[in-house]
């Protein structure tokens, strides 16, 4: 039986290779939930295989545990509210990133992040990329050499969707 955690990757990870294969023409497929990494992909067509490290993304401390119902709504240390600047999101991602980006998980791996918040889109993103890569934060995505991705809404379409940006391209 899947936990709780291998639940919440297989389906980030299915939604991930639904986006990715649309955009490269690929056809991976999970082929087995593991640790580390998450998830174990085989694109039947080539044979190629690409390994997933999946993470959720919070804008608050302890707001996944809000999101799942066993906890209060976390208060922003910006706003001293329940109101959420982009501050407190740029310094969750940071947190997160800087532990995945310092462990290694081997050759044709991808890190895949999950934002719990459906209120930052693709230009938001761009606009975090930026902030991110001023300070090099990217040095150590030669961990991820199938790149740092994050699945996020695109509120620019009607219904909105998910869609993939890959923090990793570019400098």
């Amino acid at each position: 039986m899947e936990s709780e955690k291998e639940r919440i990757e297989k389906a980030t990870a299915e939604i991930f290779l639904n986006l990715y294969n649309k955009r490269f023409g690929t056809s991976y497929e999970i082929k087995a939930l593991g640790e580390p990494p998450d998830v174990e992909c085989i694109d039947h067509l080539s044979g190629k295989k690409l390994n997933l490290e999946v993470s959720l993304i919070e804008d608050l401390p302890y707001e996944i545990r809000y999101v799942l119902g066993r906890g209060a709504k976390p208060i922003s240390p910006t706003t001293n509210s329940t109101v959420v600047s982009s501050d407190d999101s740029i310094m969750q991602i940071k947190k997160s990133l800087k532990k995945k980006l310092l462990a290694s998980y081997g050759k044709n791996t991808a890190l895949v992040l999950r934002q719990v918040s459906p209120l930052w889109g693709p230009s938001a993103w761009e606009y975090f990329k930026k902030k991110l890569q001023e300070e090099d934060f990217f040095k150590y995505k030669r961990h991820f050499d199938a790149g740092v991705w994050v699945i996020c809404t695109d509120h620019s379409t009607w219904p909105a969707r998910d869609c993939l940006f890959c923090l990793s391209e570019g400098k």
